[in-house]
């Protein structure tokens, strides 16, 4: 009777029962089957309170704003900046792409909203500019787990919950690494690119007009 709860959670596993829902199962067996001494009222009590933290609201917040970027077009304004600013380097959209996940970084958090974005936006931009498919895909990847780094990113919300640390703290600990991640990645895919012959996506550099008119677009994003 011991192991009921493990093997309730690997049998709710292997179910396809999704993670929380096993766990769940588990741990009311537990209470129900093995520890009489716990009131059932404050068991559930417990479980409820402990879905109710503020600060966990970010995490469905955030992704929920990375797809509103998606479909209100804020996302292809980032990236027309990110193309002015980057377009004219050695294989330039996937310099874009990397620089596009440092700005995600502080708008939506959410490495996998990101990688859902531009695997939608840009990497059928880059196969159809020459670009291999795996190494989209690997630039994609790579380049979105900066996006957590870069706060507002939910595991800094995550981890600072946990730990009991100041949340500003966190946030102020996590550009410059964030930055770097971002710097060595742009590094990689210009060295791959120059071997592979990646071509930019722009003719020659913006000028700091050009800029300034993108910026104006795209600042509200």
């Amino acid at each position: 009777m011991a192991y009921l709860p493990v093997i309730i959670v690997f049998v709710l596993y292997f179910s396809s029962i999704p993670i929380a829902y096993a766990l769940f199962g588990a741990t009311i067996s537990y209470f129900t089957f093995l520890d009489a001494t716990s009131p059932a009222h404050l068991v559930f009590q417990r479980i409820i309170t402990s879905t109710q933290s503020f600060p966990l609201l970010a995490i469905p917040f955030f992704i929920m704003a990375g797809s509103i970027m998606n479909y209100a077009g804020i996302s292809d304004k980032l990236m027309k900046f990110t193309d002015v600013l980057m377009g004219h380097m050695t294989g330039g959209l996937a310099q874009v792409n990397v620089l596009l996940s440092l700005l995600m970084g502080g708008v939506s958090g959410s490495a996998n909203a990101d990688a859902a974005m531009q695997g939608k936006m840009l990497v059928p931009e880059m196969e159809k500019r020459g670009y291999g498919r795996a190494f989209s895909a690997a630039v994609t990847a790579a380049s979105s787990a900066s996006t957590p780094v870069i706060p507002p990113g939910i595991n800094l919300i995550i981890y600072a919950l946990i730990a009991s640390v100041s949340v500003t703290k966190m946030f102020m600990a996590g550009y410059v690494p964030g930055v770097l991640m971002a710097v060595a990645m742009m590094i990689v895919v210009a060295i791959i690119s120059k071997k592979r012959g990646y071509k930019p996506s722009r003719e020659r550099a913006a000028t700091f007009g050009e800029i300034m008119t993108q910026l104006k677009e795209s600042i509200w994003a």
